[in-house]
C-alpha cells in the first residue's frame, strides 16, 4: 500500500513539475535537451545549430592559415632557386605554372618567354637543382615546357657516381622513364643517381633526374634498358625555374 502511495504522489510531483515548466516556456528547452543527448544522429546541425560567430571566424583562420602557409612554401622555394643561382652561376628566370596541356598534361604553360630571355631547348628546374624538363617553345611573355616524363622527351644522361656511364633518357607511360643505349659492359644498379650529360649546349651537366629503378639486359642486345624513377612528383609542380645562360 506504501509503494502504491508513494507511486502515486512521484507520478503528481512529474505532472506539477511538467505544469510549471510548460507555463513559464521552459519546455521547449528541456526537450531539446533529451532530444540532442539521446539521438543526435537524427538531427542536422547545420539547421539545429547554424555557425555562431565564433564557427566563422574559426574558419576563416583555419582559410588563412592554409593560404600562410601555401605563401610560405612559395618563399622557401624562391629562397632556395636564389641558392642554386649563387651556387652554380647559372642565369636563372623563375616561372609559374598558368595551366597543363587538357590533352597531355606533360606540357606546361608557364608566365615568362622571350622577354625574360628564355628560348627552346633551355633546362627546367626546381629549387633542389632537379631538372624535370625542357623549354620546347618560348612566346613573348609565355612559354611551353616538356615535362621528362612525356613520351617524346629526349635528354643525355650520365649515370653513377663516377660518371662514365651514359645513355639516353626518354619519357614513358605514367611517372617512370626509360634509359635506352647503355652499353653491356657497363655496371649500374638499381638506387645509382641518374644526372644529365654534358652533350647538350643549353643543358648543364650534372643537374639531378632521378634513380635507377628495375635493370634489363639480354646478351642477345647491344645495350642494356632501365627504368628511371624521379625524385619528384611531376603532378604538383608549382614554382620552377628555366636556366637561360650557363
Amino acid at each position: 500500500m506504501l509503494r502504491q502511495n508513494l507511486k502515486f504522489f512521484l507520478l503528481f510531483l512529474t505532472i506539477i513539475v511538467l505544469f510549471v515548466l510548460f507555463k513559464n516556456g521552459q519546455i521547449f528547452d528541456l526537450a531539446m535537451v533529451f532530444r540532442n543527448s539521446f539521438s543526435p544522429s537524427q538531427f542536422s546541425s547545420v539547421f539545429l545549430n547554424p555557425p555562431t560567430d565564433l564557427e566563422k571566424a574559426y574558419a576563416d583562420l583555419s582559410v588563412e592559415n592554409s593560404r600562410l602557409k601555401e605563401l610560405e612554401k612559395e618563399n622557401n622555394n624562391l629562397r632556395k632557386l636564389l641558392n642554386l643561382k649563387d651556387k652554380n652561376q647559372y642565369t636563372l628566370a623563375v616561372v609559374n605554372i598558368l595551366s597543363r596541356d587538357p590533352v597531355n598534361r606533360n606540357i606546361l604553360i608557364v608566365d615568362a618567354g622571350r622577354n625574360q630571355n628564355i628560348e627552346a631547348g633551355q633546362a627546367v628546374v626546381l629549387s633542389d637543382g632537379i631538372i624535370v624538363g625542357k623549354v620546347i617553345e618560348a612566346g613573348i611573355d609565355a612559354s611551353k615546357i616538356r615535362l621528362l616524363t612525356d613520351s617524346f622527351s629526349k635528354l643525355a644522361v650520365k649515370i653513377g657516381n663516377d660518371r662514365l656511364v651514359s645513355g639516353i633518357l626518354s619519357g614513358s607511360l605514367g611517372l617512370v622513364m626509360d634509359l635506352n643505349f647503355i652499353p653491356q659492359e657497363q655496371d649500374i644498379k638499381s638506387g645509382d643517381v641518374v644526372v644529365t650529360g654534358d652533350i647538350d649546349p643549353k643543358i648543364p651537366s650534372g643537374l639531378i633526374v632521378g634513380q635507377i629503378g628495375e635493370v634489363e639486359f639480354s646478351q642477345e642486345e647491344l645495350f642494356k634498358k632501365a627504368s628511371v624513377l624521379p625524385m619528384v612528383n611531376y603532378e604538383v609542380l608549382n614554382t620552377l625555374a628555366v636556366i637561360t645562360s650557363l
